[in-house]
């Protein structure tokens, strides 16, 4: 899994998905395709981004950061 920045200053998990995939979100449960991107939020929340928004949308980070550096509202 690689991690990824949305371009407001908000970290999450994402991974592409190669082939049909069933997950669990907060709406139940839910299909990704092939190019769609499962997220992973900072809650550990997941969504199902298609591949267009989510270029438009996030940028990655060439580090992993450190569990220290997640620690947002707190």
């Amino acid at each position: 899994m690689n991690t990824f920045r949305t371009r407001r200053p908000l970290l999450v998990n994402a991974t592409q998905c190669l082939h049909p995939t069933l997950i669990l979100t907060d709406a139940g449960q839910r299909k990704a395709y092939p190019g769609d991107w499962i997220v992973e939020g900072e809650n550990r929340e997941r969504y199902i981004v298609d591949n267009s928004f989510f270029q438009r949308t996030f940028a990655p980070i060439p580090w992993e950061p450190s569990s220290e550096g997640r620690h947002y509202g707190s």
